[in-house]
């Protein structure tokens, strides 16, 4: 917990300085964002409302409108008339740290902080924080031992709100219960207005949610979870633009577990963040998600490695239960110069070998394997396995033991669906276990990343995205994923690693309307620390000799990263450093051709030599063009659903 210095309330309260001010101001370092909370007298009681301001031009522009903050526990509510105790302030923070995995090489935001402490009706005491980033706010709520009270609380509702004027709107719903669901796995809508009630067959809207007000750019998500406090998501009627915190649903994990919070005291609450900018720069390029997490509980990471992965199970489900269709697996991934081989589900039935043959096998290509695991447990009724091996501690630490001796270097653990506490702690508990052996962590069928690959870097992927697997289960999703893929650097791709498993240039059961040029762009647009790449061998190879070398030296950790272009849910044009290189990626996310204006006079020299890998005249063509760059916004023209890669060299500095 830091230290907070009490400053005179002399330019601290709204009000002027009086013994129980009812308003208080909080600046960003850079004065970028103001933060104002406020005691507001409304009809039955006193309402604790907070509001964010951004700056513009001359003045500042209200982006979050007054939003109610509250929460209540058993037994106690703290939602309103809660009278103030004291406030202490914070001065400016910097926050600079690196991670093994993610779009920058160094991270770095400045912060103010302050904490208000108030008690509700029967005395008991919460504080409310708030942080001001320069490109943003968050808030928690923290309980303090109460000193003869109850040492632990359970938190049954949080009544927390965003509340957003007139615009945009984009989210993916919260699923409903079903055998595989929820797991994040929706598409992102297209512009919708602030307020759009969620589908009624859906559990509201899920994190993180995009806003395109007149007053500006806002992203809406948590951070922080530690295995104190389940995940959340907002209820599906917001009319009037107010999203509201919703817990998990009750039916999730069986019925298993509460849906409530049950914690020692002193506890806090995950940060609720909403990321702000004048322009979609401004939240692309933002990393609050990780800036708030705590910082790497490891000491040691020399061992942690990303990379890129074959992986069989797109082009051959079954595969996993044979050795010999597994192994041009391996061989491929040494071919292409990548570092590993996933193994999917149902490996612990392989026959014409085992797992431990094809380690050693992968050994000698110097490539390592990733292993599949069920994540359950009574909590899901999923067959595919091995399952019932990562809940119960020491059959968990066993069986990574056993891979740690086997060579493997890391999992894939599936199948979670719920955001309840008990089931966010299992992950707290996967990832510590894996630590200790060694192991990377890949998590599917799971939760949103909640800033977790700062706390523990070896987590390298999640998928918590609908991916390229749904060529082979949803006949929709030729024409639905374009717009969805565009979508996702805006939206899933700001608060982490996205395991959408790209590289599928053939078709699976429900073929692309997607061309090479989209697909090829995929792995550099979309971040995560082990890109597994779906294709079978024979349709790489098939793939020109410029597009194989491409994928050969494609990194999967960068320098820096920055938004050049587009719009939600209809084209995307990232830039990505690795070293003295740029990659910049980008697709067109409708079925109509386009052309797009690329700036990229920031990025390279005036006459820059550039190389660009783009669409040929049918959809699975590639072409190689080579040029010289002018000062002028290079012109690119997109079919529909085409995209394209370019490589240049960056500024010398």
């Amino acid at each position: 917990m830091y230290k907070f210095s009490l400053f005179l309330c002399l330019g601290l309260c709204l009000l002027g300085c009086q013994e129980a001010p009812d308003s208080w101001e909080l600046l960003s370092p850079n004065a970028n964002i103001k933060v104002e909370l406020r005691q507001e007298e409304g009809a039955d009681a006193k309402r604790l409302m907070y509001s964010v301001s951004l700056k513009g031009d001359s003045a500042y522009r209200l982006v979050v409108q007054p939003s109610a903050l509250g929460i209540e526990r058993e037994g106690a509510v703290f939602d309103r008339d809660l009278r103030y105790q004291e406030a202490r302030f914070l001065e400016e923070q910097a926050v600079q740290y690196e991670m093994k995995t993610g779009g920058w090489k160094t991270y770095q935001n400045k912060f103010t902080e302050a904490q208000i402490d108030f008690v509700n009706a029967e005395g008991q005491p919460i504080s409310i924080q708030l942080r001001a980033y320069d490109n943003g706010m968050a808030f928690r709520y923290h309980f303090p031992s109460s000193p003869g009270g109850a040492d632990t609380v359970v938190l049954v509702k949080e009544n927390s709100e965003f509340h957003l004027g007139p615009g945009n709107f984009w989210g993916h719903p919260y699923d409903t219960i079903t055998k595989y669901t929820p797991a994040y796995e929706t598409y992102y809508s297209t512009a919708l207005p602030i307020g759009t009630e969620a589908p009624t067959a859906k559990n509201g809207w899920a994190f993180p949610l995009l806003f395109e007000t007149q007053n500006g750019w806002a992203l809406v998500s948590e951070s922080g979870l530690d295995g104190t406090h389940g995940g959340s998501h907002v209820h599906g009627q917001c009319q009037g633009g107010s999203y509201r915190i919703k817990y998990a649903e009750a039916e999730e994990a069986m019925g298993l577990h509460s849906n409530q919070q049950k914690s020692v005291l002193p506890m806090s609450t995950p940060w609720r963040f909403i990321t702000l900018g004048n322009e979609l720069k401004d939240i692309v390029e933002s990393h609050l998600v990780t800036d708030l997490a705590a910082p790497s509980k490891l000491t040691n990471t020399d061992w942690i490695q990303p990379g890129v992965a074959s992986w069989s199970w797109w082009s051959d489900n079954d595969s996993p239960q044979d050795y010999k269709r597994l192994l041009p697996f391996v061989d491929v991934a040494q071919q292409m110069g990548w570092n590993y081989s996933l193994v999917d589900a149902n490996w612990n039935r392989m026959k014409n070998g085992s797992l431990e043959q094809l380690a050693k096998y992968a050994q000698t290509k110097d490539i390592g394997l990733l292993a599949w695991y069920n994540s359950g447990g009574p909590h899901n009724t999923v067959e595919e396995a091995p399952r019932d091996l990562m809940l119960d501690a020491d059959m968990r630490k066993q069986e990574f033991e056993r891979l740690q001796k086997m060579g493997i270097r890391g999992i894939k653990v599936d199948f979670f669906q719920s955001d309840k506490q008990a089931i966010i702690q299992q992950y707290i508990d996967l990832l510590e276990d894996a630590a200790t052996y060694q192991l990377l962590v890949n998590f599917h069928g799971c939760t949103l990343p909640r800033g977790w690959r700062r706390t523990y870097p070896h987590l390298m992927t999640m998928e918590a995205v609908r991916g390229g697997e749904c060529y082979i289960f949803a006949p929709e999703y030729p024409t639905r994923g374009p717009a969805h893929i565009s979508a996702l650097p805006f939206t899933r791709g700001v608060v982490g690693p996205t395991d959408y498993t790209p590289g599928g240039f053939s078709n699976n059961n429900h073929p692309h309307l997607t061309t090479h040029g989209f697909e090829l762009a995929l792995p550099f647009l979309i971040e995560s620390g082990i890109t597994h790449m779906v294709e079978k061998p024979a349709a790489l190879q098939s793939l020109p000799d410029f597009a194989q070398e491409l994928l050969r030296e494609l990194p999967v950790v960068w320098d820096e990263t920055r938004f050049i272009a587009g719009y939600p849910g209809k084209e995307a044009v990232l830039a990505r450093r690795k070293a003295n290189k740029w990659y910049i990626s980008g697709i067109n996310g409708e079925a109509k051709s386009k052309a797009l204006d690329v700036d990229l006079s920031s990025l390279l020299e005036g006459s820059a030599s550039i190389s660009i890998i783009r669409d040929g005249q049918k959809v699975d063509d590639l072409i190689l063009e080579k040029k010289q760059l002018d000062q002028t916004p290079l012109r690119l023209d997109l079919p529909a659903y085409g995209g394209f890669v370019i490589l240049a060299d960056a500024k010398s500095s």
